[in-house]
């Protein structure tokens, strides 16, 4: 999924990139944001890291309901 705000305008789906985009060499559950502005217009400043994944992510949910279950008990 690629979000994109460009003129107060924000969309998000899924886009087809080729070899040369930033996002082509994504891979797993990692995260990446390009600023596009005029100082990064040429070369986009890239700030990636690793995203929670699907393990991380349904701890993170479990503990949750645990903590909800706990308050209502």
């Amino acid at each position: 999924m690629i979000a994109t705000l460009e003129n107060e305008e924000a969309t998000i789906g899924l886009q087809e990139v080729d070899a040369q985009h930033p996002f082509y060499a994504l891979s797993g559950s990692d995260n990446m944001i390009v600023f596009t502005t005029e100082r990064y217009k040429e070369r986009p400043l890239v700030v990636r890291g690793p995203g929670a994944g699907a393990e991380v992510t349904a701890a993170g949910v479990f503990a949750e309901i645990i903590k909800i279950a706990n308050f209502l008990s």
